[in-house]
């Protein structure tokens, strides 16, 4: 098993780093040698736990209510592990022909026949080594050695006459037996997780900057490390590193959406905002101008509407306390935000009703002199222009621009009802 640190005082995530350099990457045949052992070691479960009477009828009520009494939430204080249940039970489940293995199973287990077509029979399900190592050690009495063992004692509360497994005491050769598996098991198994340590790290600072600091990034990679190591199987041909890529890197992704605000959204979609944003990115910076939604439908090959549904989703909010990198310590968004002084409400109320109240004096003039004004000072939502810019617009002189000016100034400054409007704004001048 992975060894515990001594000095609670140290961080955890640094003691690995220090323990992580102690490890050198493993051979191919070396990394092999310890799957095998691995694989070896569940093999000899599902043989011991057949071999041992106790075991049988653990296996045997285990597949009766699998098929009949399956993991239903309810039953479940903890969430995860219905969920954990659910995830290793997956092939046994998985179709009509995997049902038909587990009744066949059933079958065999229930007529107590030869121990050879036993573990045929159990070897047909493809049981995964979590799921045989977690049996093993309910039955050994350690419903908590394990995530998978604490689910499945959980879950064996529910069973249909689970009274008939207690009855049965484990023989003490097949306590040792299975002991000395279950060591051999977590032995090989912690073996390829600290020498590919440096492995988690790498790929942390390869997604440093994404929301989580580098350490929190780090801890969540760890679960896909460990995950990985429990589904290699060295008989596809490829090293442990290139298997626990995917899984290390998916892991920490989990670890940044659930972090990121309180709707979440499945990884598909995320994918697909992760490639709506590159696209309209590059499109952006080479045509200058936002891409439309059926340029971008094209372009994905989605329809227009879930184009539109995914802006939305992607205009989601962002905590302010959010570490902005692993180079700036302690270092949030908040703290880069400029700081900006808005008007109060009343103020900015007041000069929306002041613009309007000008706008509408704007009556009084000509249509031409109140293109002027309008040019020159930037109302209407307009930038201010200098003269000789609203002559060239309107292709007249700047002098007749000038005088309409003019005019139009002389005819609202005697304007009463523009006069009180901006009495305040006058008596302070």
């Amino acid at each position: 098993m992975i060894e515990k640190k001594d000095d609670r005082d140290e961080n955890g995530i640094n003691w690995l780093y220090a323990r992580a350099h102690q490890y050198p990457l493993l051979t191919l045949d070396e990394e092999y040698d310890q799957d095998r052992a691995k694989w070896g070691a569940v093999d000899q479960l599902q043989v011991l736990m057949l071999q041992d009477e106790a075991g049988r009828h653990l296996l045997q009520q285990w597949a009766v209510n699998l098929a009949h009494n399956p993991p239903c939430l309810e039953s479940f204080e903890i969430r995860d592990h219905y969920n954990l249940l659910k995830r290793e039970h997956s092939a046994v489940l998985a179709s009509d022909h995997a049902l038909q293995r587990l009744t066949a199973a059933t079958e065999q287990l229930s007529a107590s026949a030869d121990a050879a077509l036993d573990s045929n029979a159990i070897r047909a399900l493809q049981l995964t080594g979590p799921l045989v190592v977690g049996l093993a050690e309910v039955l050994l009495g350690q419903p908590d050695a394990s995530s998978i063992a604490s689910a499945l004692g959980t879950w064996r509360a529910a069973w249909l006459d689970s009274g008939q497994c207690s009855d049965v005491l484990v023989q003490p050769t097949s306590c040792r037996a299975l002991r000395r598996s279950l060591r051999d098991y977590y032995d090989a198994r912690a073996t390829l997780i600290m020498h590919n340590l440096r492995l988690v790290y790498a790929i942390a600072g390869k997604l440093n900057g994404r929301g989580l600091s580098y350490d929190d990034m780090v801890q969540g990679g760890m679960p896909g490390l460990i995950r990985a190591a429990e589904k290699f199987n060295y008989h596809r041909g490829y090293r442990f590193s290139t298997y626990a890529y995917n899984w290390i890197r998916q892991s920490m992704q989990q670890q940044i959406e659930d972090s990121q605000g309180i709707l979440r959204y499945p990884p598909a979609v995320h994918e697909q905002i992760s490639r709506l944003y590159r696209e309209r990115i590059n499109y952006e910076v080479s045509q200058g101008e936002e891409p439309t939604a059926r340029w971008l439908s094209q372009q994905l090959g989605l329809e227009p509407d879930v184009i539109e549904q995914l802006r939305q989703v992607s205009n989601v909010s962002v905590s302010l306390d959010t570490p902005r990198s692993n180079a700036d310590e302690g270092l949030t968004l908040a703290d880069i935000l400029p700081e900006t002084t808005y008007p109060a409400t009343a103020s900015e109320a007041e000069n929306h009703s002041l613009s309007r109240q000008l706008m509408q004096t704007f009556s009084v003039l000509k249509p031409i002199e109140r293109d002027v004004l309008l040019l020159r000072w930037g109302l209407g939502n307009t930038t201010p222009h200098s003269r000789r810019q609203v002559a060239d617009k309107m292709q007249v002189s700047t002098e007749w621009v000038r005088q309409l000016e003019k005019a139009a100034l002389e005819k609202l400054k005697h304007n009463g009802q523009l006069q009180e409007a901006y009495a305040d704004y006058l008596s302070s001048a």
